[in-house]
């Protein structure tokens, strides 16, 4: 009987620190309503922040209201009590919200905040509180500018990764673009990885970033039109570059066309911005000759756009 009693497991005895480790094995849905009934002690573990050092709302972020979004993040944020160390949410629609995070960042490493529409101005305003990130996702967030990359760059001294992709579409005329990539070179000097995916920027602006950028192993290009890059010369010149994604136009087996006659030729096809977005979220996986079929144009440009 006694070694019976002994085998038997107090689960609701162990630390709240050890509970939280297993819990982060949960689901968030799991975390929320399934843990908090079963006794006191996994009620107050998983309200406390050993369950909520890492923060991924990713998945339910693109498919909640936007006035969930904001309550929940004030809601796992506040209990991560400041040890909040990694978060991943996508659509962030108001500079509170963000404000609100930096506000809780004194141990953050990990930001991931694709496809929001917070602006520049609170990237500004916000950055020195950002101190400890090493890791920072921007992508397709429309309203940040060159200032907030730079202000980003003054004060994220360990930063060693940024994301900073584009719709190739949302990059027509943007001369801005330039800017950003400048002040990357200029006050970056740590980064290891680097995204600028269909960025508007030319060669000088990609050797600049090279330069300023000694450390920098990864960078993706993949379709930054503009960009003349020779492979040999990156090879002697940048030896720690390990992986250069580059494609163009005319390594997919068409002539050439520059990127301001590219936009215009997409541009007049009003219908196939929707086409290209849905290829570019997965939505869409055909053939080709489909393709090619239900928009009349060039398959060296669809298979350009197919493999963006």
């Amino acid at each position: 009987m006694q070694e019976e009693q002994s085998e038997f497991r107090h689960w609701d005895q162990l630390p709240p620190d050890v509970l939280g480790l297993i819990f982060t094995n949960l689901s968030l849905q799991e975390l929320l309503t399934v843990i908090p009934p079963v006794c006191k002690s996994w009620s107050k573990a998983v309200t406390g922040p050993y369950c909520w050092q890492d923060i991924d709302l990713n998945e339910w972020s693109c498919r909640c209201q936007p006035h969930q979004l904001d309550r929940m993040l004030r809601m796992l944020v506040t209990r991560s009590s400041g040890s909040l160390r990694n978060l991943h949410v996508s659509g962030l629609l108001n500079d509170s919200i963000f404000s609100f995070i930096t506000e809780n960042a004194g141990s953050l490493r990990v930001l991931r905040l694709p496809r929001s529409e917070i602006s520049g101005s609170i990237v500004e305003e916000t950055a020195q509180r950002l101190s400890t990130i090493t890791f920072l996702d921007l992508s397709h967030c429309p309203k940040i500018g060159a200032k907030a990359i730079e202000a980003i760059g003054k004060h994220c001294k360990f930063l060693v990764t940024l994301c900073r992709n584009i719709h190739f579409l949302d990059s027509a005329g943007k001369v801005e673009l330039e800017d950003e990539a400048n002040a990357i070179a200029a006050t970056m000097p740590r980064l290891k990885h680097l995204e600028l995916r269909c960025h508007f920027i030319s060669t000088e602006c990609v050797l600049k970033i090279l330069y300023g950028c000694p450390h920098l192993e990864h960078l993706d290009i993949k379709g930054c039109l503009e960009v003349e890059l020779d492979h040999q010369f990156l090879k002697d010149k940048f030896p720690k570059l390990k992986n250069l994604l580059e494609l163009r136009l005319r390594n997919v087996g068409g002539p050439y066309i520059g990127y301001h006659e590219f936009i215009d030729w997409i541009y007049g096809f009003s219908y196939l911005r929707m086409w290209v977005e849905c290829w570019l979220n997965g939505e869409i996986k055909l053939p080709l000759s489909v393709i090619e079929c239900a928009i009349p144009c060039p398959s060296y440009v669809l298979q350009f756009l197919l493999s963006l």
